[in-house]
């Protein structure tokens, strides 16, 4: 009763503010009133009655009074079920009294979905949502709840499932139906045949318009799924139509709407491939797809064998392949005809096979039958393997003219690539000549004339293609006429301008040697002299050809070979006149002349040459003139040979006048005066060059002495000693050494060698002091040996260093390595055989002052030092021959003014201290002297 007190006041009053269609299944029932016996067995509960009576639109109050009936249902106790049943209870009439409470509705669903298997049914769910979509249905999660769990059931009729969508979706704005799509997507894009295909093209067309991103998506989901091939076709064609795919993108479209509409009629798609795809291939760059061109005409030609129409295919691949400009695409394109026609060759053996064996059973199944059967049998069935033989032969020519024809297809392919590349033409015209297709070739370098651009040709000159195509028309076609009349077109109407005038050149010169081949001499010297005359029509670059060197070449010597001697004569002049000529066709120009004795005039063609040229091009031109004229006149004409040989000597530079030399001294000696030819020796040692004026000096040596004796030789000597580098000089000094030995002036000789020897350095020049010592050892004494040794040293002295490289030292420079004094010292003194005074201590001599410099040096240069002071101080001097070339050594600073004054502080004396005397032959002529004063 007091249950019944607490309850009734409230129901009608929530029943009414919330009465609806719905508001049967949400009243109060008589299945109910146990259920309020129920609670009042639980004094918890009836504390949250009374709470409730008291606040009912309190939405804590509810939420409190649920969460202790779901605490209680948690237990499971032995009143789990009918719990479950008061909980629904307490929820409805929570949301009948705050029907707008989001909170208490959204506990109400969740504690019914997750009993729904258990308490409540798909209708009372159902009348649960629409019940909160009275006064929620601007919330899009009671949207997303109620979506999910309605396709979640499948139980709903499909018509109800797409109208429940479309209130949704009209319910909420439009920002927010990014959250309920993909709900629905998730449904509509499963496989299962649940809810009709026109459904899901509905509502996939209807987010299309919602998100134009998804086209993709939609269309990729239509073509593999639902298998609606016209439609998804449409919406590639949209999406290509759009500009801001990248080209990667692109190129998966279009290669999605390829294989859509190759591998589906035209029926089914919808759509004109063929004329989508030539509308395409014709402006590639418009639609980003210069990388897919071979896979485009690829998937045209698939779809026509899809179709059955080979014929078409094969046109399509032709086609294609005469189009496309990259050899990746050709590739493609190519080995996919080749795979097509390996395909119907082996369905055409595959076909012939079994219609033999259906022949061998026809034969076996009516061997009893009548005659007149057997022989209509056998004439009607004897036509199907003819058919098949010559199907099959058709199809292995195709693929075998298909596989021949590579080599010139890939050919196009590159000619299509740069139009201007002169070597792929000339390889397309040998193609053609190899397989013996002589007017093909003819017509392609026709072509490649018209063709190519003379500024941009590549891989060779364009005048090149002119000759090919010449000598196909002689030697292949046997049809002189048209090689002729290309030449004409080349060489007189200048049908092609080529960029250099040589081009031109080669044509005229092919033509030629095209008259001299058939020999016709008269046209071929009419067409070499036509092509260095330039008619007044003529184009810029045909003016050059009155400079060509080729041609004048060719024309001089057809000139020579068939025409007159006027008309060579003429030609050589004009070739000067118009200064192409060369100093070869000044020499043959007079050859030609002497050989028939036109002297003269070969003298004067000899003059204009000089004149023309200058050195070093000019010397064969001298040479070939002074040849001439000494065979032709010999010594007859003195004074007209010298002075050619002046002229010439004075025009040649140094480096070019030896020969010159030589010929006019040799000319002197048979037809002149010695002394000239002497002079002339003599100039040309002034004239050579520096490195030429050793050999030039010794050859006016000889002809000196040949000719005014030995004596006379001496000046000849003495000037090229001055003249020449050290190196040379030493060795002249020794022939003119070995001259005065030879007459006995052997003083004179020993002042030679004593000259000399400041330009030989002995560690390089060994030969020159070898050749001194077996001087001395024949002609001197010991005095005068002495002297060489002491010149040989302070010359060796002169040309050291501080520092001495081991590599001169020994002759090679494989190591180098730096000497300290001491070792250079020890060096010096084994090459010499002289053996130094043992190095001083570091501890100091009692009685001695330490020196500023080392022992070694003192042994080497003071040691000169003090044998000139004791000379200059007892006033003696060394007995040598008095010559006036003797050389004089100078002193060297003194070093005794710079020693210290004070001595050294005392030491311990050093015991056992080792001395040796200084070698007499250093001292010379006072080695007696400083012994008695000592």
């Amino acid at each position: 009763p007091n249950c019944c007190i607490l309850l009734g006041p409230f129901l009608p009053i929530a029943t009414t503010k919330t009465a609806n269609k719905h508001a049967n299944s949400y009243s109060m029932s008589s299945n109910d009133q146990s259920l309020y016996e129920l609670i009042a067995r639980y004094p918890q509960l009836l504390h949250h009655e009374e709470n409730v009576s008291r606040s009912p639109y309190t939405v804590s109050t509810w939420m409190v009074y649920l969460d202790d009936i779901d605490s209680l249902i948690s237990d499971r106790n032995k009143d789990y079920d009918e719990l479950l049943l008061v909980r629904d209870l307490q929820a409805r009439r929570a949301v009948q009294a705050l029907p707008k409470s989001y909170k208490l509705w959204k506990v109400h669903w969740e504690f019914c979905t997750y009993h729904k298997d258990k308490v409540f049914s798909h209708s009372t769910l159902m009348n649960m949502w629409e019940q909160a979509l009275q006064t929620l249905h601007k919330f899009p999660r009671v949207w997303m709840e109620y979506l999910s769990c309605a396709h979640a059931s499948n139980k709903v009729h499909p018509t109800i499932l797409r109208r429940l969508a479309n209130r949704c979706l009209e319910a909420l704005p439009v920002t927010q139906h990014g959250k309920i799509w993909p709900i629905l997507l998730e449904y509509y894009k499963t496989p299962d045949e649940y809810i009709p295909k026109e459904s899901k093209l509905a509502l996939l067309r209807r987010y299309i318009q919602f998100n134009p991103n998804a086209t993709k998506e939609v269309a990729e989901f239509f073509f593999e799924t639902l298998g609606n091939w016209g439609e998804a076709a449409l919406l590639y064609v949209e999406l290509l139509n759009q500009p801001s795919f990248s080209p990667v993108e692109r190129k998966d479209l279009w290669m999605d709407l390829a294989k859509i509409c190759a591998r589906h009629p035209v029926s089914q798609v919808g759509l004109d491939f063929e004329a989508m795809t030539r509308a395409v291939l014709k402006t590639p760059k418009h639609y980003n797809l210069q990388e897919l061109e071979g896979v485009v005409w690829n998937q045209l030609a698939d779809s026509w064998i899809r179709q059955g129409e080979f014929q078409l295919a094969r046109s399509v691949y032709e086609e294609a392949i005469e189009c496309v400009s990259k050899v990746r695409d050709f590739t493609i394109l190519l080995d996919a005809y080749l795979q097509f026609e390996e395909g119907l060759l082996e369905a055409t053996v595959e076909a012939q096979a079994e219609n033999e064996e259906e022949e061998e059973e026809a034969e076996n199944d009516n061997a009893v039958a009548d005659d007149w059967d057997l022989l209509l049998q056998r004439t009607t069935e004897s036509s199907k393997p003819e058919t098949t033989m010559a199907d099959l032969e058709l199809a292995l020519a195709r693929a075998e003219d298909l596989t021949a024809r590579r080599p010139i297809l890939l050919n196009r392919v590159l000619l299509r690539q740069n139009p201007s590349d002169v070597g792929e033409w000339l390889k397309r015209g040998r193609l053609f000549m190899e397989n013996e297709q002589m007017p093909q070739a003819a017509a392609a370098l026709e072509e490649a004339l018209q063709v190519v651009t003379p500024r941009r040709a590549v891989g060779g000159k364009p005048s090149q293609i002119v000759l090919d195509l010449v000598k196909i028309y002689d030697d292949g076609m046997k049809d002189l006429t048209k090689a002729r009349d290309l030449l004409d077109r080349i060489c007189n109407q200048f049908v092609y301008e080529f960029k250099d005038v040589d081009d031109l050149a080669e044509c005229y010169a092919a033509w030629v040697e095209l008259e001299l081949r058939q020999e016709a001499w008269d046209d071929a010297l009419d067409v070499i002299r036509r092509s260095v005359v330039v008619p007044p029509n003529a184009p810029k670059m045909a003016r050059g050809l009155a400079k060509s060197l080729r041609l004048w070449d060719l024309l001089l010597d057809l000139e020579e070979s068939l025409g007159t001697m006027q008309s060579t004569k003429d030609a050589y002049n004009k070739a000067m006149e118009n200064r192409v000529a060369t100093p070869m066709h000044i020499l043959n120009f007079g050859s030609f002349l002497t050989e028939h004795k036109y002297f003269e005039e070969s003298f004067s063609a000899y003059e204009r040459g000089v004149e023309l040229f200058e050195f070093p091009g000019v010397k064969v031109v001298w040479k070939a003139y002074l040849d001439a004229f000494l065979k032709r006149y010999g010594g007859s004409k003195l004074e007209r040979t010298r002075d050619l040989f002046q002229r010439c000597l004075e025009a040649s530079p140094p480096e070019e006048c030896v020969e010159f030399f030589l010929m006019n001294g040799s000319f002197e000696e048979e037809h002149g005066l010695a002394r000239r030819a002497l002079r002339v020796y003599k100039q040309m040692c002034e004239k050579v060059p520096p490195s030429e004026k050793f050999e030039a000096y010794q050859l006016f040596i000889v002809k000196t002495i040949k000719y005014m004796g030995q004596t006379a030789s001496r000046d000849v000597y003495q000037s090229a000693i001055q003249n020449l580098e050290d190196t040379a000089a030493a060795k002249l000094c020794l022939d003119f050494a070995k001259m005065e030995t030879s007459l006995q002036e052997i003083d004179r000789a020993r002042a030679i060698l004593t000259y000399g020897a400041q330009m030989a350095d002995p560690r390089r020049n060994d030969e020159f002091w070898t050749a001194w010592n077996e001087f001395e050892v024949s002609h001197g004494n010991e005095e005068t040996f002495r002297e060489m040794l002491r010149i040989k040293r302070s010359v060796e002295a002169s040309f050291s260093t501080v520092n001495y490289n081991a590599a001169e030292m020994s002759g090679t420079a494989e190591k180098t390595e730096t000497l300290s004094n001491e070792e250079a010292m020890r060096m010096i003194a084994e090459r010499e055989g002289v053996e130094l005074e043992p190095q001083q201590t570091k501890e100091a001599v009692p009685g001695f002052v330490g020196a500023k410099r080392s022992a070694q040096a003192a042994s080497l240069d003071d040691m000169e030092e003090r044998v000139a002071k004791l000379r200059k101080a007892t006033g003696t001097e060394p007995t040598t021959n008095d010559d006036e070339d003797e050389i004089d050594i100078d002193d060297l600073d003194e070093d005794d003014d710079d020693e210290e004054e004070d001595e050294a502080p005392p030491s311990k004396p050093i015991q056992d201290v080792s001395t040796k005397a200084v070698p007499a032959a250093v001292f010379g002529g006072l080695a007696k002297l400083g012994s008695s004063e000592a």
